[in-house]
């Protein structure tokens, strides 16, 4: 059984765009949707950290490999994730993919994702623009982007019950977090 866990938030108005859900591991989600003429695959990805087998981490790339060639030329592709690594502050022999305006210093995961990216025709797009300092780290990122987006919860629950995706094993895991943390 899986430790880690990707997923992908769906808007309610696209919901019925959503024609497939394929969870290929506990590392790699994709959805597709087909929106007018387009088709937009989206992919959920969370590579493995920075001390863990070498095995599981070359599974990851494999995987997202896979995922990224079955996708056809006419269709669109968005990945996003937490790919453990730093792509660093300049593009420095990856102009194709990097925008020139990451932080910090390159390290072997930035690496890794710079080589795929540049080995599929890719562009890291959060480096084709400049951030704010306190946006640089991945959590105040993605808390600022929610808040920016999501809102902030006024703190109802249970409207989700009838939700498509609310089902027994959902439902278990809520149960079972609410249990620990009495």
């Amino acid at each position: 059984m899986g430790k880690n866990g990707v997923g992908i938030l769906v808007d309610s108005h696209l919901r019925e765009s959503v024609v497939e859900v394929r969870r290929v591991n506990d590392r790699l989600m994709t959805i597709k949707l087909v929106v007018g003429e387009c088709t937009l695959n989206v992919v959920s990805a969370y590579a493995p950290q920075v001390g863990l087998d070498e095995e599981i981490k070359m599974r990851f790339w494999e995987g997202l490999d896979d995922i990224v060639c079955s996708i056809p030329p006419s269709e669109r592709l968005f990945i996003g994730g937490d790919f453990s690594g730093h792509i660093g502050l300049s593009a420095g022999g990856y102009t194709e993919v990097h925008g020139g305006f990451g932080f910090g210093e390159r390290n072997g995961g930035g690496t890794l994702l710079l080589d795929f990216s540049k080995a599929f025709d890719l562009v890291i797009a959060n480096s084709s623009f400049p951030k704010q300092e306190e946006h640089l780290t991945t959590v105040d990122s993605i808390r600022k982007a929610a808040k920016e987006v999501l809102g902030i919860s006024s703190g109802r629950t249970g409207g989700h019950k009838e939700d498509w995706w609310w089902n027994v094993g959902v439902q278990g895991k809520v149960e079972a977090k609410k249990a620990a943390y009495l």
